[in-house]
């Protein structure tokens, strides 16, 4: 007689995502408050440049959110510990839509100053944190380990276009009502991801009975477990990358401002659209390609090929259509590195722990990324787009030869 036969896995790809209604509509959530995000992240600078007539408020405005942000790993074990993360939106949406509205009322009436905006935009940035690490752990709990990477393509599919949409809305808003029509708009998209998110049911895995203390710690111990260590090491060559977070952002811009000074507005536009098109195009292609047995590779090569093509693009004739392409391959690059590291923290950490073990990687990138905004800022401020493409660039190759010397970095798989 012969034994039973297991029944085989279902296939991974576009189609079994798209098929999960609950992870439809966390991404649909997700998406709204994203969308609300690329407006308000468009719309808060000129906003504290309008109140302040100072770029050191602005500084200090970006300041406060990269310092907020990276502060997500004290808030992080109350994903895992959630009995339903959709609790975390319910709670932190309303109350970020409120502070919103808020700047966006107190600047309509002309009596916003300087400190209660830094105040309510800190209340924004913190309480973003929780719904960020809920964000990043979801797929991980309502998907399978082989659907991520598709999962990811969908996302940077939808997202991709949201964020260009979102830019656009925010950039017509400031010209056509000013800064605080996008906080307002900001304000409602908030509030329809919180709508969306009542049918939710994303269960954290957290053990029962367990303190915060412990969980904070057991969070941490995952990072600095397991054979070889991988994920301290992934975290080492991610330190490095985290320095660079903005770079590609104040390198359009340079370029913008000098290469293409004649047209700076339209090069602006076209090198930054197609970044983000890339970054889509790159979600789409690993998704098809479900590289789940080369992560090591995918984030390695990646970084060396973002290195290659910086050169590339800051030693390029001032032609529009060419900067395009190369930041179009420059957006692939950087967006494959992020996809391939959050597809397989996702697949790789237990559910238990992976609000907990996200959030604790970005802190390193996180600190990184807050202190290379100023020190490539500073470049870009006095240098040539050259000068400062050469320095992006050798940054990437860096973190390309650290994570190729580290044994367990090329061999990250899942």
């Amino acid at each position: 007689m012969e034994g039973t036969r297991e029944a085989p896995a279902r296939p991974a790809g576009f189609r079994t995502v798209l098929k999960n209604r609950q992870y439809l509509l966390f991404l649909a959530s997700a998406n709204s408050s994203a969308v609300g995000y690329s407006v308000y992240a468009i719309s808060i600078v000129w906003l504290a440049y309008s109140v302040s007539g100072s770029l050191l408020i602005v500084g200090a405005t970006l300041f406060i959110e990269y310092a907020a942000y990276t502060a997500t790993f004290l808030l992080a074990p109350w994903v895992d510990r959630a009995r339903n993360m959709r609790t975390i939106f319910l709670v932190s949406y309303p109350i970020q839509a409120a502070a919103a509205a808020l700047i966006g009322i107190g600047f309509h009436e002309g009596i916003l100053s300087v400190g209660p905006l830094l105040a309510l935009v800190a209340l924004i940035s913190i309480l973003w944190d929780l719904p960020w690490a809920a964000a990043n752990a979801a797929p991980g709990v309502l998907l399978r380990p082989e659907e991520q990477f598709a999962a990811q393509g969908v996302a940077e599919a939808v997202g991709g276009a949201n964020s260009i949409a979102g830019f656009a809305v925010g950039g017509v808003l400031i010209l056509v009502v000013g800064p605080q029509g996008g906080m307002y708009l900001y304000a409602g998209l908030l509030v329809v991801g919180a709508l969306l998110a009542i049918p939710l049911h994303i269960p954290g895995h957290g053990r029962e009975g367990e303190s915060f203390g412990e969980s904070f710690r057991d969070g941490w111990r995952e990072i600095f477990s397991g054979p070889g260590r991988p994920l301290l090491q992934l975290a080492a060559m991610d330190s490095i990358v985290g320095f660079f977070t903005s770079a590609p952002a104040l390198l359009i811009t340079l370029l913008a401002s000098v290469t293409y000074a004649a047209s700076a507005s339209t090069g602006y536009a076209v090198l930054f659209t197609a970044e983000v098109v890339g970054g889509v195009a790159a979600g789409l292609v690993l998704g098809r390609l479900n590289p789940r047995g080369r992560i090591g590779g995918v984030l390695i090569g990646s970084l060396f090929a973002a290195a290659a093509l910086i050169v590339l693009a800051v030693n390029l004739p001032p032609i529009v259509a060419l900067g395009g392409i190369a930041w179009f391959a420059i957006g692939f690059a950087t967006t494959a590195y992020l996809n391939a590291k959050y597809a397989f923290l996702r697949a790789a950490v237990p559910k238990g722990r992976l609000g907990r073990v996200v959030s604790n990687m970005y802190l390193f990138p996180g600190i990184a990324a807050s202190i290379g905004a100023l020190v490539i800022g500073d470049a870009a401020g006095s240098g040539s787009p050259w000068m400062v493409g050469i320095l992006i660039a050798a940054g990437f190759l860096a973190a390309g030869l650290v994570g190729l010397w580290m044994p367990r970095v090329r061999a990250l798989r899942y």
